[in-house]
């Protein structure tokens, strides 16, 4: 049992400097001038390199061979064990100075991302990419090596654990034939919604976010909203961040930015504070797949539904000081609601969404496999978005410039975002079961009905669980794609799904 202390022990303090980590990479995408770029990639090379050392620390592996051997842990250690293996088997595979290039060209390259994608220039970041990727590649042969598995899923493996490359390309290839069709379907079906004008002055939009926040139970106390070029979320227990972006020409895309990041808040949250400082109470390690799926529980499943809108039109009515027929809650809702052939993921709506996903799966597994070199992603880019979704981005930006994940070493992660759709449709249909009244208890502003269910069912569970069982023991039923297409239909079609 000592050994198993002595793991706890340290693996409290290497959670801890990745928290710092994180809340570094916050700060330098927030509040960082443009200047400060290449001190903060020394200092995150800096640290990197220590976790690094704390984790790949030869007495780490004699601890964890003898508290293997040992029958005396309770279903949370155990679990935790087994998470403290993964990890150790993974910074093993990785030489220090390998990490070290890896951390800086990553911080590096993502600071020349932000100028080109302001520029709409690929060319810009191209040799940069280049380089990050080969070292990316490097990377994922190492650790495929000794996680017995291709390099891609090598990749894989930090996002979507247990699940093979394999599988999804099945679940993919499923969804990418069902998706056209049904795109043409809906397109066809759907009503023209009445113009919502603007300008929407951004200081409003901000006091709506923070409202929304508040209503689905996100507590300042614990939590802040910021702003930043890409949405994304941080933080653990009674420190959570979370940012949005503003346009004057619209406020649904921020606010559906705000539910999305709110649902990652909420399971960093609502862990068990007793293991938030360990590998099992860091949500990050069931995999992003199910962090995904809180996330877009919240932003797809709850705020794209009719009741969600009869009870915020009002209050946005309201505080932009607007009235007339195109502020009635079907007409915001069909905005809400509506289906286009867009260029842009994270304001894709749920039918195109997963298309935009499959493609930057397929391409990133093609450039971590070496058949598809850097300089030919825009064309590769554009030739899979007229497949999926029959649409040419008219430039970089929004094409393969859109995104943040690849230029700072994210390879491995855009299939946690589909994955994290289809599940959270699948829960989706779970509450309304689990609560006949839910609509109504929406429709009357009591938003934490949706929430409340998440963290019981999902959140409060942490990594006690693998990712397929805690699907099961939440819904009910194994993973099953057949859910996220019944909601399609009966949301997109207002009919019933016989499939």
């Amino acid at each position: 049992m000592q050994e198993y202390n002595n793991l706890e022990k340290r693996f409290s303090e290497i959670i801890a400097l990745r928290q710092i980590d994180a809340f570094l990479d916050w700060d330098r995408a927030v509040f960082m001038p443009e200047k400060g770029v290449g001190q903060r990639a020394r200092q995150l090379e800096v640290l990197n390199v220590k976790i690094h050392e704390l984790s790949t620390d030869p007495a780490v592996g004699n601890w964890l061979d003898k508290a293997e051997a040992t029958n005396d842990l309770n279903d949370w250690q155990r679990a935790n064990l087994e998470l403290m293996r993964n990890q150790y088997i993974h910074a093993t595979a990785v030489p220090a100075d390998l990490v070290a290039r890896k951390m800086n060209q990553e911080t590096k390259t993502e600071g020349i991302w932000r100028k080109a994608r302001a520029e709409s220039d690929f060319s810009q970041v191209q040799d940069a990419l280049a380089r990050l990727l080969d070292i990316v590649r490097e990377t994922a042969d190492v650790k495929g090596k000794a996680l017995g598995k291709p390099a891609y899923d090598a990749l894989m493996d930090n996002y979507v654990p247990h699940m093979a490359s394999s599988e999804v390309d099945a679940v993919f290839d499923d969804v990418a034939a069902f998706l056209p069709g049904f795109l043409n379907d809906v397109l066809a079906h759907q009503q023209e919604p009445l113009p919502l004008n603007g300008p929407f002055a951004i200081a409003v939009q901000e006091q709506l976010g923070r409202h929304l926040c508040e209503k689905l139970g996100f507590d300042f106390s614990w939590g802040r909203l910021d702003t930043s070029a890409h949405p994304f979320s941080t933080g653990i227990g009674n420190d959570v961040r979370i940012t949005t972006r503003y346009s004057e020409d619209g406020f649904i895309n921020s606010l559906q930015a705000v539910a999305h990041e709110a649902g990652h808040g909420f399971y960093d949250r609502h862990t068990p504070e007793q293991w938030q400082q360990q590998p099992v109470g860091a949500s990050q390690n069931m995999g992003m797949a199910i962090h995904e799926s809180q996330s877009l529980s919240l932003d797809m499943q709850l705020s794209r539904s009719r009741e969600y809108w009869e009870y915020l039109t009002p209050v946005i009515a309201k505080a932009f000081g607007r009235s007339g027929p195109e502020w009635t809650a079907e007409n915001v809702y069909r905005h809400a609601t509506r289906v286009k052939r867009g260029f842009i993921r994270v304001e894709a709506d749920e039918v195109t969404y997963p298309a935009h996903v499959i493609l930057r799966y397929r391409l990133e597994k093609r450039m971590v496999e070496g058949k598809l070199e850097v300089k030919d992603l825009p064309e590769a880019w554009n030739a899979e978005m007229q497949k999926l979704i029959g649409a040419v981005p008219p430039d970089d930006r929004r094409g393969c410039l859109q995104d943040i994940h690849w230029y700072f070493g994210a390879f491995g992660y855009f299939p946690a975002y589909a994955l994290g759709a289809f599940i959270a449709a699948q829960f989706g249909q779970k509450i309304r079961k689990d609560s006949p009244d839910y609509a109504s208890r929406i429709r009357g502003g009591e938003l934490t009905v949706y929430g409340d269910w998440l963290r019981d069912n999902v959140q409060s569970k942490a990594c006690l669980y693998k990712p397929h069982d805690l699907i099961e023991k939440a819904s009910g039923e194994k993973f099953n794609i057949r859910h996220f297409k019944k909601h399609l239909t009966e949301r997109y079609l207002e009919k019933e799904y016989k499939g």
